[in-house]
């Protein structure tokens, strides 16, 4: 199922086609549930003391007993900012092309530095391996995806399950995921010295640390153990540049890691909450979950 090699998949040409747009008059996405998906809101997935994280799961509502592949589904927003309702049109939209979605609920930078959110996320894996008879999950199926900041910390849940540091208890099983979309990713931070987010997160400049900067980019831990990933950036993000998903691309490819890069030209940073993305982009990241977690 998973073999692992390089695929790069830059497709510029036909997309100049299909989304040029003139102006800047993009239409958002709308944000109700559609018929055909069912949500099950407000699930306490872990708990610091007295602060309880929450997730809300997004399913097909015509699955019998058949378990279900996982997303999880983590929102953008600078790690500062956003709530687990911000990505539940995309949870709703891979719902209706067969997937259990889970939005869930990470503390931000103004709550907790790096690893905090890193570990929510590891969390929310745990939580979905040891309820997954409960709610129809198949926990050998499970992948994340998100954009932006979420890109980031899909793919850095993706390739840091065996580092112990990182992770919410002292071992190195019960965190890994098999397949990771990345939508305008951040994947190397030594390469964005000016973010004032990241220097909110990290809670220091990367001329004071470089070696945190370095352990908080998903790019340092790329091995022959990492994921398949799909990449999908806007060429022309004035946000976060499409070299940072070149970077990846490069590093996963070296490692024979099977990877997919789909550029987007004329398209904002945050392209999945338009409707001249929008289904594609659900489509091309149900297709890639499709092919590595089931078929």
């Amino acid at each position: 199922m998973n073999i692992k090699r390089a695929f790069i998949s830059i497709i510029i040409p036909v997309f100049v086609f299909i989304f040029s747009c003139s102006g800047q008059n993009y239409t958002p996405v709308e944000r109700n549930v559609p018929s055909g998906v069912v949500v099950e809101k407000d699930i306490n997935y872990v708990s610091y003391n007295n602060r309880q994280l929450f997730l809300d799961i997004y399913r097909p509502s015509n699955v019998g007993n058949e378990k279900l592949p996982v997303l999880i589904v983590v929102r953008g927003g600078g790690w500062a900012r956003g709530d687990k309702e911000g990505f539940g049109h995309m949870a709703a939209a891979l719902a209706q092309r067969g997937f259990a979605s889970i939005c869930i609920e990470y503390r931000t930078s103004t709550e907790a530095l790096f690893p905090a959110a890193l570990m929510d996320l590891k969390s929310a894996v745990q939580w979905i391996e040891s309820n997954s008879d409960k709610y129809g999950f198949d926990p050998y199926s499970i992948g994340a995806v998100g954009g932006s900041a979420g890109a980031h910390l899909a793919a850095l849940l993706g390739v840091t399950s065996k580092i112990n540091s990182l992770n919410p208890s002292a071992r190195d099983e019960g965190f890994a995921i098999q397949a990771v979309v990345g939508l305008a990713p951040l994947m190397d931070f030594t390469k964005l010295s000016d973010n004032k987010g990241i220097v909110k997160w990290l809670g220091k400049p990367l001329v004071v640390d470089y070696e945190l900067w370095k352990s908080a980019s998903p790019i340092s831990y790329v091995d022959k153990d990492t994921p398949p990933m799909l990449l999908i950036h806007s060429s022309s993000d004035p946000v976060v540049h499409y070299e940072q998903s070149i970077l990846a691309i490069d590093k996963l490819a070296k490692m024979d890691i099977y990877t997919e890069l789909v550029l987007i030209p004329n398209a904002p940073h945050a392209f999945w909450n338009y409707e001249e993305w929008f289904e594609y982009t659900m489509d091309k990241t149900a297709s890639f979950f499709r092919a590595k977690l089931i078929e």
